[in-house]
């Protein structure tokens, strides 16, 4: 099992050591918080808008993704102009990396809901910390010290539109393919290796007390199948939320949501793989933390569904 163990790691160096661009984080709760798929998305809360995600995948694998990310998002004061923040520290086997990525959207309003055509711009650190490795014989040379620390920029753009019920997004982050070379890092344009999202929801108000809420996600890109994702969730009383979703030859998963106020949402979501890997794990863990700062504006509603 150990030497197992020891092939998945490296493999998992392997590929990533490439800095493939469409090598992108994955939220089961990203209906809440769109901004590191879609910079479009930045000011789409109306306010000042601060979140905070931990992920651990495939819990019991060794090697598996982990990541801390946190965002802010706001549009300013003209209310035509959103801004936003991402940033990312996520580890997979003995690769560490670091993601800043700055997201800009100009707002348009159209027809009872707003229109959003998004950039985005940023980079990431990234680096293998191999001594971490168990080798078979000791002292390997190849593994007694950290690789250097190599910065990749990249870009991405995306449009949004939302209303008060339902939201639509089509978006192609880190559109740039990023290549290690030695100690340096080759950045070129591949349209073959972008990935692209289609992201979609609706409020269905079933009577006073209940909603209902059904999204999805389709992920497209060239090298890789087409992965949609469909999810369910009942809203009682616009504070508590319960949800189903399903991510095709990837995942279940179940959604559990507490508007604690107005301003404070706390989110929680547990994956159960049903590829191949469940074998080797016993489910993906995520929180999420929401806080809307409250605007004296008319276009600020409570809670915000998406």
């Amino acid at each position: 099992m150990k030497k197992l163990r020891l092939i998945y790691c490296l493999l998992a160096c392997t590929l990533v050591s490439l800095l493939s661009a469409q090598f992108d984080p994955q939220f089961t709760q990203y209906m809440y918080n769109e901004s590191f798929i879609n910079p479009a998305y930045a000011g789409s809360h109306e306010a000042l808008s601060l979140t905070a995600v931990g992920r651990k995948q495939w819990v019991g694998f060794s090697g598996a993704p982990s990541n801390i990310t946190f965002s802010g998002h706001t549009p300013l004061a003209n209310n035509k102009i959103g801004v936003g923040l991402n940033v990312m520290n996520e580890s997979i086997g003995v690769m560490y990396r670091n993601m800043i990525l700055l997201n800009g959207a100009y707002r348009l309003k159209a027809g009872e809901g707003t229109f959003c055509f998004g950039l985005q711009a940023g980079a990431s650190a990234y680096t293998e910390r191999l001594s971490q490795v168990t080798t078979i014989e000791g002292n390997d040379r190849q593994f007694i010290q950290s690789t250097p620390v190599l910065w990749a920029p990249n870009t991405g753009a995306g449009l949004y539109y939302y209303t008060a019920r339902w939201y639509a997004g089509v978006s192609a982050p880190r559109m740039l393919l990023n290549t290690s070379e030695g100690n340096a890092v080759k950045t070129g344009f591949v349209p073959g290796n972008i990935s692209y999202y289609l992201t979609g929801g609706y409020v269905f108000e079933l009577n006073e007390d209940y909603k209902l809420k059904p999204s999805v996600m389709l992920k497209a890109a060239a090298a890789a199948p087409l992965q949609p994702e469909v999810n369910v969730q009942g809203i009682f009383r616009d504070r508590l939320w319960l949800g189903l979703g399903y991510r095709l030859n990837d995942a279940v998963a179940c959604m559990l949501g507490w508007q604690v106020n107005p301003q404070f949402r706390i989110g929680y979501s547990y994956d159960y793989a049903v590829s191949k890997l469940s074998t080797f794990n016993s489910g993906s863990h995520e929180i999420q933390l929401n806080y809307t700062f409250a605007y004296k504006n008319k276009n600020y509603t409570s809670p915000r569904f998406f």
